[in-house]
């Protein structure tokens, strides 16, 4: 078995419907490095640029996790489930007509540094354990806020009623269902994220990203790191 042992980054574009640490999995089989893992989680509904480290890459994880994000997203306002986005229950539905420049007018009061309530249904650590799994097992418990810094929203178009799409840049561990949460709020109905594409994490972008086919057929370029950024 050949073994890849070239250090660095690979831009992965993450299909839909996939959990980050399957794609690991996924490039891992393909490749057969030392060693391998993902930059910064992307909820299996989300899809577009995972930075992938390789090898002694890996040791990067911290510079990464912080990163300047910037995402394309879908919100559905007037229903809202429990995971905040559409793979989630329904548990509450308000009736509202929510105008385009409503929207508009209430992303501005987004844009800056805030606090910051992670939903339910997050990876966020209580007592060593999973929001996501004390929140399926029906547990009472209480997340903590986090500052986070939004550096730029907005509203590109609605694209039906209620539905509105968004590009946010934002800071790395924002939720941006959260985002939805807080907006609908504002605008007095309750909302869910439909979709979400990650179009940016630091300086890498969705254009130079390659596929898990790309990687399988080996027809992908590996950012190769250097000593001294390790």
């Amino acid at each position: 078995m050949q073994v890849f042992e070239k250090d660095g980054i690979i831009v992965l574009n993450k299909p839909t419907q996939m959990s980050s640490s399957k794609a690991v999995q996924i490039v891992k089989y393909a490749l057969k490095p030392k060693k391998i893992g993902h930059m910064g989680t992307l909820d299996p509904l989300g899809s577009g640029v995972l930075i992938l480290g390789v090898n002694k890459a890996t040791k990067l994880f911290d510079k990464f996790l912080n990163k300047t994000k910037t995402y394309k997203t879908i919100f559905y306002f007037g229903k809202q489930t429990d995971t905040l986005d559409s793979e989630g229950n329904v548990i509450k539905e308000i009736p509202c007509d929510i105008k385009l420049d409503d929207v508009i007018n209430t992303t501005k009061s987004f844009v800056g540094e805030f606090d910051q309530l992670p939903p339910m249904y997050s990876a966020k650590k209580i007592n060593g354990k999973k929001a996501y799994d004390l929140a399926r097992k029906g547990e009472t418990f209480e997340l903590k806020t986090r500052r986070v810094t939004i550096y730029d929203i907005k509203c590109l178009s609605q694209v039906d009623k209620n539905t509105f799409m968004f590009e946010i840049t934002c800071s790395g561990g924002t939720y941006i269902r959260s985002i939805c949460r807080d907006m609908a709020q504002k605008l007095s109905t309750c909302g869910t994220m439909l979709a979400i594409v990650r179009t940016r994490c630091g300086d890498y972008e969705i254009e130079e990203s390659c596929t898990l086919e790309d990687i399988k057929n080996g027809n992908f370029k590996l950012i190769e790191t250097k000593e001294g950024e390790i």
